[in-house]
């Protein structure tokens, strides 16, 4: 069972807890999964399986999309319901203090990732040194917002529900943070979903129980996830060839780069291939 499998994960568990409870299931030694959830966060999880887990690194994971909900009239230390409150009071902004500070975070931003984070900090994650509370500085790194905007703003219960659409890296508890400290507010994420990762939607995910009940069922083929990327087909001699490692010759845009995808007669993963300078093709990961 090689493919990929999109997985609506709820708040609470982690996305190794995920990642193991599907263990059980698909009986493959390699599982693996395209950009972490926070447990308190919900939404799509695209899990790896067999020689899919070995494509990460190739899957189109750009942009992410998230909504969530800004809480105003307080910040937590982990920037989420989970955490302690340690700021609380300020002003609750109005719909249009909102609308008018959005645009100030689009663009590369500079940004500060929650103290509660898995970023390692001289070899020791982030989280653990501050529950502790050890001492240490995040450095601010530049991430990339495509779009944000003000979906709907419930005046009664100070709470903005916002959709963004974003760069790989983005912390969207440190952004909902600083769109209320810009307000001059107190502010942490309440709720947070991942709604959207490239071109995949969350509107293809399942449930865990679901996936778990049928797992074959729920597996999208690897040719079928690549299918927008650039994809081969090549013959059994050229199959061969590749299977020593040696280049090959393919029919590609001549004016791209990137990374082509070969499959055999059966729509099976064979190599993906790197371009070289003399316009032949090398296998820069095999699969036979």
């Amino acid at each position: 069972m090689d493919g990929f499998i999109f997985v609506n994960k709820p708040a609470g568990p982690s996305s190794y807890a995920v990642i193991n409870q599907l263990k059980h299931f698909v009986k493959h030694k390699r599982i693996g999964h395209a950009g972490t959830l926070d447990p308190a966060a919900s939404g799509l999880l695209i899990v790896a399986i067999g020689k899919a887990t070995r494509l990460l690194e190739y899957l189109p994971a750009e942009p992410k999309s998230y909504s969530f909900t800004l809480r105003f009239g307080a910040e937590t230390d982990t920037l989420d319901n989970d955490g302690t409150v340690v700021e609380s009071g300020g002003r609750v902004p109005d719909r249009q203090d909102i609308v008018s500070v959005l645009p100030r975070f689009i663009g590369t931003i500079l940004q500060e990732p929650p103290r509660f984070s898995a970023i390692k900090i001289n070899g020791k994650r982030a989280y653990a040194r501050a529950r502790k509370n050890e001492p240490f500085i995040i450095k601010p790194r530049n991430v990339t917002i495509a779009s944000l905007a003000l979906e709907n703003f419930d005046v009664v219960n100070g709470a903005a529900h916002l959709a963004v659409s974003c760069s790989s890296g983005t912390y969207i508890r440190s952004l909902a943070r600083d769109i209320a400290r810009e307000l001059g507010a107190y502010g942490f994420a309440s709720d947070i979903r991942r709604t959207a990762i490239g071109p995949f939607s969350l509107e293809e995910a399942k449930g865990i129980d679901t996936v778990v009940a049928a797992v074959s069922s729920h597996v999208v083929s690897i040719q079928n996830i690549f299918r927008g990327c650039a994809c081969v087909t090549i013959t059994e001699g050229q199959k061969e060839k590749l299977s020593f490692g040696a280049d090959i010759s393919i029919e590609s845009d001549p004016d791209s780069d990137q990374p082509v995808f070969a499959f055999d007669g059966r729509h099976e993963i064979v190599a993906v291939l790197v371009k070289k300078e003399n316009g032949m093709y090398h296998p820069e990961k095999v699969f036979l």
